[in-house]
């Protein structure tokens, strides 16, 4: 997710006082009185919980920068506090002022859009999406006979592949002029059959939040300014892609500095604001407030939720929409994720500069949003939810002891959530990928080639049941008969041949533009000595295919360093030049074939020769194999 300018005018006039100078935060949601027989599912009693955060965050005080917490439950909200710095160096501390990036939250604000426009009428959420869109608007559908739905949308199934993000960290000048350019330009393939996977899609969602706009008849943010945020009071925080809504928020971002934190200190790195557009605004622009974030958190689970016209639009929206397998369990409810604790919780994750988590208790309403300025921070964010909630090995279903029925599982797994055809497809063979190594006690741990990476482990803990730990962060993984489902993306398991071919093809390259250094070198000695020593064509032919192996193999390393982050106009060239340089591989392996069989050299010679002309064709034949070529599959 990571820069669009959009035309505000409803909201221009509803946040007029906003735009004119830095407003004063609005007092929050009447508070119940703490209860003092009331628990958390981990049991925590009511009036402790403050105290027990409090500790929780002072015990891990090396790894913090800062993050803002609020719980709340069907009563309002129960307390608010801001810990650390918004910018260490200035000695600036985080406060209710302070504003995060939602990140994907923002998500949940399309999804709550589409479920108040199907209660209104003016959605179906089964309906083809093809129906609300301007006639030919997809254009990489793989499978055009397929029905595609705003319920595939939200549980992330229509079959995207991953996106090519063109230009997707903007700058306010470069971010596209309207959401329908933005979707036009950064189109993704369909990858896969519509329900066959879940596979995490930005697009998609930034597709569903422009659906939202042409079935409400009025533009994407106008509409959440007006049956979201207004509604709620919530006056911090913005939706567009460079804040143009709400200058405030706008000049409090600036504001904020960004950084990584860790017990290590000679591991702490400081991005300064880092602030940039996000092209596919709706999938992660949203930035604001604590206090907001949590207002928002608390309407849906209030006892008389301010978002919907009927109670029955909520219980639509926290049912079941996917499952993990056949299992019943609830995997994705209308656009909400579900974690397992000690409950099930509903909520959304985000990261940009800045990590989000929101996770409520649909039961006891009982829910915490957590923010911090800090990308891919999990101690908090993720530590705290399961503070309150508990492990889901604290139901009396499961074992504490590992599980010992499950069949081997080990081996690589390759993410849905990646780019399946076209240009990109070889990346996921790089990037993506989860490997699993038994323990022989019946856990996981992260190994390849007996070489230990990552710290997560996996736990199983029933039938086809696991759990994913990671630095304070425990995500359930079900077994589907082998193809291991996540939270928001399927893992299928791949063959160690196409991990060895990548990186083999890198080191390969890598070995060549070294072998040409030292004859290089070679050559300029035998110049300053005089030797004589000449190349026969033959030679040349074998020093111009370990160019083409080098210089493609810095491509491809390139290419792979900065997955995620490439532009269409790198990629494509990418792909052109490696079509290029597998044509001029074939012409001159197949040359040096011909010349070879015919020269009168000696056997050693010879097969050396020969050698490289194999090498030349095969060349060729892995840029057919990895599908480079198919740059026009953007």
């Amino acid at each position: 997710m990571k820069r669009i300018l959009i035309a505000i005018l409803t909201a221009l006039t509803l946040f007029s006082a906003a735009l004119a100078e830095p407003a004063p935060l609005a007092e929050p949601a009447p508070l119940a009185e703490p209860a003092s027989e009331k628990m958390t599912p981990s049991g925590i009693p009511y009036d402790e919980i403050q105290s027990r955060i409090d500790a929780y965050i002072a015990e891990r005080k090396a790894g913090l920068a800062s993050c803002a917490v609020s719980v709340y439950d069907a009563d309002g909200v129960r307390f608010t506090r801001c810990y650390g710095y918004a910018d260490i160096e200035s000695g600036v501390r985080a406060d209710e002022e302070t504003v995060y990036e939602w990140g994907s939250n923002s998500k949940l604000l399309v999804w709550v859009s589409a479920m108040q426009l199907w209660e209104r009428g003016l959605l179906d959420l089964e309906a083809d999406i093809r129906d609300y869109l301007p006639e030919g608007f997809l254009t990489k559908l793989r499978y055009p006979d397929e029905t595609i739905t705003m319920l595939n949308l939200m549980a992330h199934n229509a079959g995207f592949q991953e996106s090519f993000y063109e230009n997707q960290e903007a700058r306010p000048d470069e971010v596209y002029d309207s959401l329908e350019d933005a979707l036009r330009a950064c189109e993704c393939h369909q990858a896969y059959h519509v329900g066959q996977f879940t596979a995490y899609s930005n697009w998609s969602t930034a597709l569903a939040a422009y659906i939202v706009g042409r079935a409400s008849g009025t533009d994407y943010v106008t509409y959440v300014h007006e049956h979201i945020l207004a509604p709620l009071g919530m006056a911090h925080t913005s939706v567009d892609a460079n804040m143009a809504d709400n200058d405030w928020v706008r000049q409090r971002r600036a504001q904020l500095k960004c950084y990584s934190r860790y017990a290590e200190a000679r591991y702490n790195e400081d991005y300064g604001p880092s602030m940039y557009g996000i092209q596919l605004f709706p999938a992660g622009a949203a930035t604001g407030t604590i206090g907001d974030f949590a207002r928002f958190g608390q309407a849906l689970v209030a006892r008389n939720c301010p978002l919907f016209e009927s109670a029955a639009t909520r219980d639509k929206m926290f049912a079941p929409l996917t499952c993990y397998g056949d299992t019943g369990i609830a995997k994705n409810c209308h656009g909400f994720w579900t974690s397992e604790h000690k409950v099930q919780t509903l909520g959304h994750g985000g990261n940009t500069m800045c990590t989000a988590n929101i996770e409520f208790d649909p039961a006891s309403g009982l829910g915490i949003v957590v923010m911090a300025n800090e990308p891919g921070e999990t101690a908090f964010c993720s530590g705290l939810p399961g503070l309150l909630f508990g492990e889901i090995t604290d139901r009396a279903e499961y074992q504490s002891a590992p599980f010992a029925g499950n069949p081997d599982i080990g081996g690589v797994y390759q993410m849905k959530r990646t780019i399946a055809r076209g240009a990109g497809k070889a990346s996921g063979y790089m990037g993506g990928l989860l490997s699993w190594s038994g323990n022989g006690d019946g856990t996981y741990s992260m190994r390849l080639f007996g070489m230990s990476f990552g710290s997560a482990t996996l736990i199983p803990i029933a039938q086809n049941q696991y759990v994913m730990r990671d630095n304070g962060m425990d995500t359930f993984i079900y077994d589907n008969r082998g193809v291991l489902e996540m939270m928001s993306t399927d893992l299928v398991k791949i063959s160690h041949f196409w991990i060895v071919l990548c990186y083999g093809f890198i080191f390969f390259g890598l070995a060549c533009i070294a072998t040409l250094l030292v004859k290089l070198v070679a050559c300029v000695v035998r110049k300053i000595r005089r030797t004589g020593k000449k190349y026969a064509f033959a030679d040349r032919q074998i020093l111009a295919q370990q160019l083409v192996y080098g210089v493609s193999g810095v491509i491809f390393a390139l290419f792979i360093m900065i997955v995620g982050s490439y532009s269409r106009a790198f990629t494509t060239v990418s792909a052109i030049l490696a079509a290029l340089l597998g044509l001029a591989s074939l012409v001159n392996g197949g040359l040096l074939c011909y010349n070879t069989i015919s020269a009168d050299v000696k056997k050693r010679a010879k097969a050396k020769r020969f050698i490289w002309a194999a090498l030349g064709i095969a060349y060729a034949a892995f840029i057919v194999v990895m599908q480079l070529y198919n740059f026009w599959n953007l």
